[in-house]
């Protein structure tokens, strides 16, 4: 059988957990591989791309900067990657490069493993950069009842409402992120997501009041995109007041798995590769 030779590129690249899920995966349905990390510069993915075909890379998943740089040397892009104007998962067929995205889905994905569905829900999220634009998008797509968006700086809370609205053609409310804004925008809330890097390992800020958790509804989800620490102050906060919690643990797996589903051209036994990568990550060095 021939080598399946796989990438992730970004930069910085040192960091990135995808080769444990990859590896995992492929080790699993034992099959031949190879999955490097690779520093690409912004502005290089040109000679990388030399690269992919001169080595016969059957794929490869990108992170920062690239996810929205890639975009011009696609043949095909998905229709959800065209919504989110963002892709993740690049497959090499036939000489053609293929795009999608898989961190919305990974992210719906996660929520329902909670017993949770975004349709027809009030969703909260708070921050306004990194993955949050893909994540409101979603929310959309999913029929969510209303989208509220809070960040310190409102003019890139508007710009996320703006995009979403184009997209979508779904309406986003935005404000200013205060302890007083929170507070009254949990008041309906069924789901309230953080995608700011408050409470994130290496982050010296935190939210300097969780009193906000108080206006919550009992069956509200709190949903943390960080997953490092696995349990944040804001988790343990929630989890105090009797909430369920979720943490970015799920949305890292799920959109790693469904990148290799989209490799191998396979369905994957989600729940037995979840598990096991799961272990892995919690005992990875730099986790």
């Amino acid at each position: 059988m021939t080598k399946i030779k796989l990438d992730v590129v970004g930069d910085p690249i040192g960091h990135s957990k995808s080769p444990v899920i990859h590896q995992t995966v492929l080790e699993e349905l034992k099959l031949d591989h190879e999955y490097r990390k690779v520093r690409v510069e912004k502005g290089q993915l040109e000679q990388y791309l030399a690269e992919v075909r001169q080595k016969e890379i059957c794929g490869f998943n990108l992170t920062m900067p690239h996810k929205q740089d890639i975009l011009p040397y696609l043949d095909y892009i998905d229709n959800e990657a065209l919504v989110f104007n963002s892709v993740n998962t690049v497959k090499v067929k036939g000489g053609k490069l293929l795009g999608y995205n898989t961190d919305g889905q990974g992210c719906i994905w996660a929520i329902k493993e909670k017993g949770c569905s975004c349709k027809d829900k009030n969703i909260v999220i708070l921050g306004a950069g990194g993955v949050v634009s893909t994540v409101a998008l979603k929310m959309a797509l999913e029929e969510a009842s209303s989208i509220t968006v809070l960040n310190r700086t409102p003019a890139s809370a508007n710009a996320l409402a703006e995009n979403v609205l184009l997209r979508t053609g779904k309406t986003v409310k935005t404000g200013e992120l205060t302890t007083q804004s929170m507070a009254a925008a949990a008041k309906d809330c069924d789901i309230l997501i953080n995608g700011t890097p408050l409470g994130m390992e290496g982050i010296d800020s935190d939210f300097e009041d969780f009193s906000f958790l108080n206006s919550l509804k009992k069956d509200s989800l709190v949903y943390d995109l960080i997953y490092n620490p696995e349990m944040t102050n804001l988790l343990k906060e929630a989890h105090l007041r009797g909430f369920n919690t979720l943490n970015g643990f799920g949305m890292l797996i799920y959109q790693g798995l469904l990148a290799d589903e989209i490799f191998l051209d396979n369905r994957l036994e989600l729940a037995l590769l979840k598990e096991k990568i799961e272990n892995k990550l919690k005992n990875f060095k730099n986790f």
